[in-house]
């Protein structure tokens, strides 16, 4: 009797442990998934959105864009306050939004932080890594990403460099494309060698 409910037990145990593996090998889905930005729509162009800034640099009435100094890459201006001082830019492929950037005083980090917690939820992924600047001083770099179908976000404590905090908002179709088309440029490239 007591190896048939041993058996029983076990049977039960291994039912449950695969019936829990499954669960959790399911991916997480995110339900706060953005389809827009700073007011952007990730799947429209951004230039049937926005107006071009203008040349004198008078402020302008609403958010815009300057001419790009680097292809594909676009400074906005007047954009919406948020109670921190920020820069904003967007980076396009082939006039697509790939990715809106937004960046800020490491100071901000903290509010930035609760903002993005606030309005999309527990990030998917969270990490840290030693930073070290040229002259060697080691920070601890926090990551946070959220990651959805279409969407990434990524917060960084240190962005490119150590004052700055950066927030990307990438459309990953076009991110893949345009990692595609760099690479298929660089293939050609190197084939002239």
């Amino acid at each position: 009797m007591s190896v048939r409910k041993a058996l029983f037990l076990l049977a039960i145990c291994t039912a449950t442990a695969s019936h829990g593996a499954n669960r959790s090998a399911e991916p997480k889905v995110w339900a706060q998934e953005p389809t827009s930005f700073l007011s952007i729509k990730l799947n429209e162009k951004l230039i049937y959105q926005l107006k071009q800034c203008p040349e004198d640099y008078s402020v302008p009435d609403e958010m815009c864009y300057e001419r790009p100094y680097i292809e594909g890459y676009y400074s906005l201006r007047s954009t919406p306050p948020l109670g921190i001082g920020y820069g904003a830019a967007v980076v396009t492929h082939e006039s697509q939004i790939r990715e809106i950037r937004l960046t800020t005083k490491v100071e901000n980090y903290d509010t930035v932080k609760a903002m993005l917690l606030q309005k999309y939820g527990q990030p998917l992924k969270q990490s840290s890594e030693t930073v070290k600047t040229k002259v060697g001083v080691s920070f601890q770099n926090e990551k946070s990403y959220w990651d959805g179908q279409k969407v990434m976000l990524i917060l960084d404590k240190y962005g490119d460099t150590i004052d700055k905090s950066e927030i990307s908002v990438i459309s990953k179709d076009i991110a893949h494309k345009a990692i595609k088309a760099e690479k298929d440029e660089m293939i050609n490239h190197a084939s002239q060698l």
